[in-house]
């Protein structure tokens, strides 16, 4: 999915081979659990190519892409909230193990330049050269590299890892590098924590089962095959 505003061709945008649900989270601006809809949206896939006017915003480009998906693909939807298991991340009994990222911050000196070579770890060694998020599975283990993030970002990764939501219930402010290393769910081998026990021992944060309301975005029609050009 490539181009429109925010990057090096805000011009026009070209969609290859993509899943619809990817084109409604960008176009609603919300989070894949937040998405209800028929289970196609996983499965069949599109080609979708357009202008974007000069100048357009992020926000005004969005509503183009509703507009789009409405006329093309006859889309109606409606938004409802639902009292849904999630987890609340807390800070831990004894405090953060992380720093904002203007302190010192565990695990940035492995924050390096990326090379084929494996670093001590047993992953490649990764860049960052902006802010973000990156995961990695590799023979039973998983790492999780974040560059000045805030917590929140953090929330939403592990939303797409433990199966519910997460919120960011624990208060800190800034943005934070650290590495997180686990054994996912369904790995055979690993010798690392789950996730839960590696998010304490590493980062001192927690996840504590909750039920709270969540806001749903429903897709109450929309047609496999689009309208032609």
């Amino acid at each position: 999915m490539n181009g429109g505003p925010g990057t090096s061709d805000p011009g026009r945008i070209s969609y290859s081979n993509s899943m619809l649900r990817r084109v409604l989270l960008l176009a609603y601006d919300v989070k894949n659990y937040q998405l209800m809809g028929p289970e196609w949206l996983d499965t069949l896939r599109f080609d979708i190519t357009a202008t974007v006017p000069e100048g357009a915003t992020k926000e005004q480009f969005q509503a183009m892409l509703r507009d789009l998906l409405a006329t093309r693909f006859k889309m109606t939807v409606h938004w409802e909230s639902k009292e849904l298991p999630i987890y609340a991340l807390l800070v831990a009994k004894n405090g953060p193990k992380i720093k904002p990222r203007d302190a010192a911050s565990p695990g940035e000196e492995q924050l390096a330049a990326m090379q084929k070579d494996e670093g001590k770890d047993g992953f490649p060694v990764l860049s960052l050269p902006a802010a973000g998020l990156v995961i990695e599975t590799r023979n039973g283990r998983a790492r999780v590299t974040a560059k000045a993030v805030p917590i929140p970002k953090l929330a939403d990764l592990l939303s797409g890892q433990v199966g519910r939501p997460v919120f960011d219930r624990t208060g800190l402010a800034g943005d934070y590098s650290f590495v997180l290393y686990f054994t996912p769910d369904d790995a055979t081998a690993g010798d690392e924590p789950f996730l839960p026990a590696a998010l304490q021992e590493q980062l001192g944060l927690r996840l504590e089962a909750r039920k709270g309301p969540v806001d749903l975005l429903v897709i109450d029609h929309v047609e496999k095959v689009p309208t032609e050009n």
